[in-house]
């Protein structure tokens, strides 16, 4: 059993090594080119990797990963009855790397974790002092003034810095042991967290720590509370959000709510805020898309095209919340995602897995904002997903990754 959950482990610590890596050499505003060489660095492993143990990846995919075996082949035989090979290719990378992640052996060692963080910072520090990719600061007010003065990042995209330090964060204090075995990185962790200033990884951490002080306190929650709490909170506050356009059409001529919240403008109806706001305005889009594509099964490859016919306000592909993203491609399909992750949340409140319950509704939050990190290819999609998908299994000290017995 050791031998078997030791190369896994080192397999997703190599893939999140190199994905994160690379990535250090993409500007705020760049992306990778199809078929360039970092994209290959990037894709070749997300497609190996998985394959290397095709008997374990099968028996999570007929096991407790069904529903993303159903949703492969459900949209996956739509979209081959149509001739959309292309999106079939995408879907089933997306499934391939997330059943990965959901097997037994999907095992990361925390002080693997903790050289990698460190190693990047002074990677990102030889990036900052060697070339000007990096247009932010290491400390508050040295960042170009144009990307926001007092902000600070390693990472020359400052989501990343600010993503992987609430990753950090939130594996750092999974236990009180844990986080008094690595007291320095933790406050480095939490240094570049709130000094990035990324909003949604900012209310991640802080929902994150209610609920994980929360769900402490008791001695022995009911799983139904635990998995309630978590729903609750994770869908209640994204849909806040959703619905927060009327509140802020009466509040808008109050010069705080103006000022933070709306840019400093006035006089603007309901559909000019969520305009504004982007994300539940991009979350209407992709609900407006999925409604009326054909059979309510999304629009498959053709979604990029018609998502940049809209009118929409910022220069973006729309991949910045995830599940209605996949609405909008996959159709009903693309359901069966959520449901899944709901379902990894009902095992780990059954298994008391408080910190996994704890994480839920951050990873949701994230997933709702900053969806574009979570890509089959990206190492934060690997990082976080691990959360819900194995929970405190997930994360592991070495001496304790091989004798972890298997659990659902």
């Amino acid at each position: 059993m050791a031998a078997r959950m030791n190369r896994p482990q080192r397999l997703m610590t190599v893939f999140i090594a190199l994905s994160l890596t690379v990535t250090m050499s993409l500007g705020q505003l760049n992306s990778f080119e199809r078929g360039s060489f970092q994209y290959w660095l990037l894709v070749t492993p997300a497609l190996l990797f998985p394959l290397l143990d095709p008997h374990v990846l099968l028996k999570t995919l007929f096991g407790r990963a069904k529903l993303l075996l159903v949703m492969v082949l459900w949209a996956g035989s739509w979209y081959f009855v149509i001739g959309d090979i292309r999106v079939i290719i995408q879907l089933g990378g997306f499934v391939l790397v997330l059943a990965w992640i959901s097997t037994d052996q999907a095992t990361l060692d925390v002080q693997d974790l903790v050289r990698l963080y460190v190693l990047l910072i002074l990677v990102g520090v030889s990036i900052k002092f060697l070339s000007d990719l990096n247009h932010y600061g290491l400390i508050p007010g040295y960042s170009d003034p144009v990307y926001g003065r007092m902000r600070v990042s390693f990472f020359p995209n400052v989501a990343y810095t600010g993503l992987l330090s609430l990753g950090m964060l939130m594996v750092l204090t999974s236990s009180k042991q844990r986080a008094k075995r690595h007291p320095i990185v933790l406050a480095v962790a939490v240094y570049f967290l709130v000094f990035s200033f990324v909003r949604a990884a900012l209310i991640a951490a802080l929902i994150y720590l209610a609920l994980h002080h929360f769900f402490s306190k008791y001695r022995r929650p009911r799983p139904v509370r635990l998995f309630w709490i978590a729903i609750i909170v994770g869908f209640g506050f994204n849909l806040a959000i959703f619905s927060s356009a009327p509140i802020l059409y009466l509040l808008q001529d109050n010069q705080v709510i103006s000022t933070f919240l709306l840019r400093g403008q006035t006089n603007l109806s309901i559909s000019d805020i969520l305009y504004s706001l982007y994300r539940p305005w991009l979350w209407n889009a992709h609900l407006h898309l999925f409604f009326s594509s054909p059979g309510w099964m999304g629009w498959g490859s053709s979604y990029q095209a018609i998502f940049e016919a809209s009118e929409k306000p910022l220069a973006t592909n729309g991949s910045e919340s995830l599940p209605t993203r996949l609405l909008a491609t996959y159709g009903l399909a693309g359901i069966l995602f959520t449901l899944y992750l709901v379902g990894r949340l009902r095992v780990s409140a059954f298994r008391d897995d408080r910190w996994a319950c704890a994480s839920f509704p951050a990873i949701l939050i994230l997933m709702m904002n900053w969806g574009s990190v979570f890509h089959p290819t990206d190492g934060m999609f690997v990082l976080l997903m691990l959360m819900i998908t194995r929970g405190s299994a997930g994360f592991m000290e070495r001496s304790q990754i091989s004798r972890s017995p298997t659990v659902l």
